[in-house]
């Protein structure tokens, strides 16, 4: 019962997270008017969310494993609310570089919340780590939804970005205290009587093996093919489908919620068939590129295609396998005293990724100007991202039984064992 109450509070702590962090997306055409924006000064408020964690995400995560994952979710949730209230003070007064401070800030909050979550949750429920984490990563994507509806709703009756903007503060506020409780139910109810934080982490501990490696990469294509086409999915829909701003909003929110009510039930199929984990990343892989290959080959229309709902369908089931596949066996293959470690140096190639991406799909879209049907070569930059990763899976299969170790004591005593030992890859 206490276990099913802190993934409650840990998808309540996410919500604010997710609601503010796609308030841009929402609000695309607004902001990119009244702040006399370009298509790639705009993806820069997505950009600059990810440069910052570049360099500090791995800092961060050492700091979580030394400190404990309750201290990160109290620092990094506190951050989040600060930096949402600088964003939306930037919107208030049309200060571009304000808001693209408050965007950096937010993103480094951000991922370490998120690292920190993941470091609660996997020490306190490891035996269903899929079902959790699946639960917790797609529940609040069901926030991200509503702002899709919301903030569009709030600017056309007040014709301004700050009451969007505040309501997504008020969101980031409410995820606080939500982490607050979080906290004092997880110290209060502990199984381990106490949290024990590892002061002996250090970076020249980590090892990089082979499957560490493997996934942190299969996971960054994944969500590189998955959050920056989020991104602009609006003006996807807006430019190549034929549906007006407000109906691509709306349309856009399916993917959230497939994604929200299938991770439950995908979870539960990772969980119980964790030995066939080599099989279930390469089917998660194949949906993202299937979800992307329907996007690129669906005609051009000036009149609402409903057909394309479904690529949002398997986009939406594509990010349920990430959550509740592809992230428990990232896991699986560090010890849990260097989770953080390693989710934080995952953090730098993800960030890479997160910086590259939008800013190069930016690019893509001026450089075709005058092009009729531009969204669809962009959409190429995501294919090849999911078949990069549909071939990284592909070429584990053959290695699965030596290399892809998902035992944790036989993790934990690679990493024990000395110096010389660390040349695996």
């Amino acid at each position: 019962m206490i276990d099913r109450l802190i993934i409650g509070l840990a998808i309540l702590l996410m919500v604010g997270n997710n609601y503010a962090f796609d308030i841009p997306q929402a609000l695309e055409i607004p902001i990119e008017k009244e702040f006399k924006l370009t298509q790639t000064q705009f993806n820069l408020l997505y950009s600059i969310f990810a440069v910052p964690n570049i360099g500090l995400s791995i800092g961060g995560g050492i700091m979580i494993d030394r400190m404990g994952g309750r201290w990160g979710v109290f620092t990094f949730s506190l951050m989040l609310g600060l930096s949402q209230l600088f964003i939306a003070f930037g919107g208030c007064y049309q200060k571009y570089y304000m808001m693209l401070v408050g965007r950096a800030i937010f993103g480094i909050a951000s991922d370490l919340l998120h690292i920190a979550v993941f470091k609660v949750i996997a020490r306190r429920m490891p035996h269903c780590l899929g079902t959790a984490m699946g639960l917790i990563l797609t529940v609040p994507e069901l926030a991200a939804a509503l702002n899709s509806f919301l903030s569009p709703y709030l600017f056309e009756k007040t014709h301004s970005l700050e009451l969007p903007l505040l309501f997504g503060l008020s969101l980031c506020i409410l995820s606080f205290l939500s982490g607050l409780l979080l906290i004092y139910l997880d110290t209060k109810y502990d199984a381990c009587l106490a949290e024990e934080p590892d002061e002996e982490v250090s970076l020249s501990k980590f090892k990089l093996t082979k499957p560490f490696v493997r996934m942190s990469l299969i996971t960054t294509l994944m969500l590189a093919a998955y959050v920056p086409f989020l991104d602009n999915a609006n003006k996807f829909y807006h430019e190549r489908f034929g549906f007006s701003i407000m109906h691509a909003g709306r349309i856009v929110t399916v993917g959230y919620i497939v994604a929200a009510i299938s991770s439950p039930i995908i979870g539960k199929i990772s969980d119980s068939f964790s030995h066939k984990r080599q099989v279930l990343i390469v089917i998660s892989t194949l949906m993202f590129f299937l979800s992307h290959l329907q996007l690129y080959y669906m005609p051009h229309s000036t009149h609402p295609n409903y057909m394309s709902v479904f690529a949002l369908i398997t986009l939406g089931l594509s990010y349920a396998c990430y959550s509740s596949i592809l992230m428990p066996a990232l896991q699986s293959t560090v010890p849990d005293n260097m989770l953080a470690t390693a989710l934080g140096i995952l953090g730098i190639i993800e960030n890479i990724c997160m910086a590259t991406v939008p800013m190069l799909s930016g690019f893509v879209y001026t450089f075709l100007k005058g092009e009729k049907d531009r969204m669809r070569d962009v959409d190429i930059i995501y294919l090849v991202l999911a078949g990069i990763g549909v071939s990284l899976s592909i070429g584990a299969l053959p290695s699965q039984g030596k290399d892809i170790k998902y035992q944790k004591d036989a993790i934990k005593q690679l990493h024990q064992q000395p110096e010389e030992n660390n040349n695996l890859i």
